[in-house]
């Protein structure tokens, strides 16, 4: 079943101008190369609010678009490679590719931690996956007190399958708000784009989380934690839910708990030309929690 999006005008908006802004770099002034991230900036009339890009490769086919895309946008591997990141929840499922979700992001004393009330959207094809984020007004999303809202004006990545591997392109502008430190708002322009690489890091060194890859039942929640690996989601409705999960992240096999659908539901195992797990649970009939854990 899909919920109605009431956001979904500003979601393709958003779309649409990530896709504007990753297909070409005519207007975009490279700023440096660090760390294997090629770092770029612009302003446009809309907005003195620079936004920031930053592209690096990724090696080889080990992993697919959509897998990276994985480790670029679930809490749970975004703590480990984005120190600025403190949490985040999703408020509402409109579909399995749509969402409204509340993020916090960390600051030094004495500025204010700033939250994001905000809608996302993922397009994946077979060779690229973009996902993009944008602030939103949302009674579901109350201010929260001790942060300052700040205005994500378009936040995504866009990953695309090369013949050499994975490019990634990731890009940003965000409106602050509030006060920010001139030392501390140039930090932040700097340090941004740097997450492109620290994305094609994290996935080089751990591998990827649990990734739907496919399901008929209705998707509702999902999470992750990267110390324990993890994974747990809600599902409701009827159908089946298919994973994707890394040999290198689950390197002794994989644990499926199921809890719910009136203990009908089943998984099966099996694994990929690459060696990773396919992970197959059928027969969901109702509210169902599955849970993916090392074994």
């Amino acid at each position: 079943m899909t919920i109605v999006n009431p956001h979904a005008e500003t979601a393709q908006k958003a779309l649409a101008l990530l896709k504007e802004l990753s297909s070409t770099l005519d207007g975009w002034e490279f700023s440096e190369e660090k760390d294997g991230v090629k770092l770029y900036h612009k302003t446009d009339d809309s907005s003195p609010i620079a936004i920031v890009r930053g592209e690096t490769d990724l090696e080889g086919h080990e992993f697919t678009a959509q897998q990276v895309a994985s480790v670029a946008t679930l809490p749970g591997c975004r703590k480990i490679w984005d120190d600025k990141f403190d949490t985040s929840e999703i408020k509402e499922m409109y579909s399995r590719s749509e969402s409204l979700f509340w993020s916090k992001l960390r600051a030094p004393w004495p500025v204010y931690p700033r939250d994001i009330a905000g809608t996302s959207l993922r397009e994946i094809s077979d060779n690229e996956c973009c996902v993009v984020m944008a602030s939103v007004e949302d009674e579901n999303v109350p201010e929260v007190s001790g942060c300052v809202r700040a205005n994500l004006i378009v936040s995504g990545w866009r990953i695309t399958k090369t013949d050499s591997g994975i490019h990634i392109t990731y890009i940003t502008q965000i409106d602050l708000a509030g006060y920010i430190p001139t030392s501390f708002l140039k930090n932040i322009e700097q340090q941004v784009p740097l997450c492109a690489g620290a994305v094609a890091n994290y996935i080089k060194e751990h591998g990827f989380a649990p990734t739907t890859i496919n399901c008929t039942a209705q998707f509702k929640t999902e999470n992750f934690e990267h110390d324990t690996k993890e994974y747990s989601c809600n599902v409701d409705g009827t159908g089946e839910i298919k994973w994707v999960s890394s040999t290198k992240m689950y390197p002794n096999d994989v644990k499926v708990s199921i809890i719910g659908s009136g203990g009908n539901a089943q998984s099966t195992v099996e694994l990929d030309d690459k060696k990773n797990q396919i992970i197959t649970v059928t027969g969901i009939n109702g509210p169902t929690t599955i849970r993916i854990t090392c074994k």
